[in-house]
């Protein structure tokens, strides 16, 4: 459940890689292409799972984020991003929960404005999953995590970035109880994020 403020490190992700023993042609690595969020084509979602008397859940997604990532398909283990959220955004698909969300029993949105993820690595699997491992901020708790991003390469900056992947909500510090029909509900301590991150080429 998380705000996104895609904004990558460009001085990690961009650094230039000079050895002087080498040949000139073979002194500086080719730094990724840096890339802004498509916010038109990008989500950030979350779905809480619940029970009461029969099982249930319920989506939710921030309408605001922002962000930057250096990607290049050569070399995708040089991947970098910093992915910013505005908790303030949250949307329930209900007037009732939305203000919850904001409250302190959740993402405390006057004190906490935004959740924040920046990888300091990133490892390519087998399958070619990018396994991005950095740190994850959310209510001013921040804790190492691994983001398992699967990238669909379109043309030219036109490229999707997708991961799913559980958070422990207890964990950031939120507690509170969604209603639903009336009652509150008892929600699951694990979270499922959903992110769809569409690149468009930065201008400078």
């Amino acid at each position: 459940m998380f705000l996104v403020r895609l904004l990558v490190s460009t001085s990690m992700a961009s650094a230039l890689t000079v050895t002087a023993a080498l040949p000139a042609t073979a002194q500086i690595e080719a730094a990724p292409s840096v890339y802004t969020v498509n916010k038109t084509g990008s989500s950030v979602g979350f779905t809480i799972y619940g029970s009461m008397i029969f099982k249930i859940k319920r989506d939710g997604r921030f309408k605001d984020f922002t962000g930057e990532l250096a990607y290049d398909p050569a070399n995708p283990g040089n991947t970098r991003v910093d992915l910013t959220v505005y908790t303030a955004s949250v949307d329930m698909h209900s007037t009732e929960n939305d203000q919850l969300m904001k409250s302190g029993e959740f993402f405390d949105v006057e004190h906490f404005p935004t959740m924040h993820f920046t990888n300091s690595e990133t490892d390519v699997r087998p399958d070619g999953t990018l396994a991005m491992k950095g740190d994850m901020t959310i209510r001013g708790v921040t804790k190492k995590m691994t983001i398992p991003v699967k990238v669909h390469q379109g043309v030219g900056a036109d490229s999707v970035f997708e991961a799913t992947f559980p958070i422990d909500r207890t964990e950031f510090g939120l507690n509170g109880s969604p209603g639903y029909g009336g009652f509150a509900l008892k929600i699951a301590k694990n979270v499922q994020i959903h992110l769809a991150i569409a690149t468009a080429m930065q201008t400078r």
